[in-house]
């Protein structure tokens, strides 16, 4: 009876851990992809700020508000957003959408690692 719970825990062993692999290969080649659009959205919108005048109308915003008594950060980023073109903003907005829409994403993933890997551990300790 021993022997086949052993084989049992070892079979198990082994297909957690080409599990925990292929999770491994998949979490990694979709988070490339991501991180390839993410840089296909931020090219224009950093162009935009880096050669634009952008980036001085937002300061200039900034230390208006501030000198008024406002908020000068808020007025900075509004400033910033007034003065992107078409395509920047809606980089920007996709940036936007992407974060909130990966948040849970990143979560359930961060939870189903944990999950692995608590199995993982509970079959280890009843290897032993």
């Amino acid at each position: 009876m021993s022997r086949a719970v052993e084989a049992a825990i070892e079979w198990l062993k082994a297909h957690i851990h080409q599990l925990q692999e292929a999770v491994r290969d998949r979490g990694a080649m979709l988070s490339e992809k991501i991180k390839q659009k993410i840089q296909e959205w931020m090219n224009p919108l950093v162009d935009e700020v880096a050669h634009g005048g952008v980036g001085m109308k937002a300061g200039l915003e900034g230390v208006r508000a501030a000198l008024t008594g406002k908020n000068p950060v808020w007025a900075a980023i509004k400033g910033l957003v007034s003065g992107l073109s078409t395509k920047a903003k809606v980089s920007l907005i996709l940036l936007l959408v992407l974060g909130l829409l990966l948040g849970p994403v990143l979560l359930v993933v961060l939870l189903l690692a944990l999950l692995v890997m608590a199995i993982v551990a509970a079959v280890r300790a009843a290897a032993r």
